[in-house]
């Protein structure tokens, strides 16, 4: 992977530089499922950025299973 993938993302500092500005606070359970969420939408954001999209792609208007 490269150094902007999965592995070089820190969810937990992440965490510890946004709450505060944020104005969050957050308790040790709500920072454990913060964290939680960081890591499963850096999850998905590195599948889609793993789909090689050409210059001329165009977003599908209406999404069709």
């Amino acid at each position: 992977m490269n150094e902007g993938s999965l592995e070089a993302f820190d969810p937990e500092a992440l965490a510890s530089a946004m709450a505060p500005l944020l104005g969050l606070a957050q308790p040790p359970e709500s920072r454990a499922q913060t964290i939680v969420h960081l890591r499963i939408a850096a999850e998905h954001a590195e599948k889609l950025s793993s789909v090689p999209l050409d210059d001329q792609e165009e977003p599908a208007p209406v999404f069709t299973p």
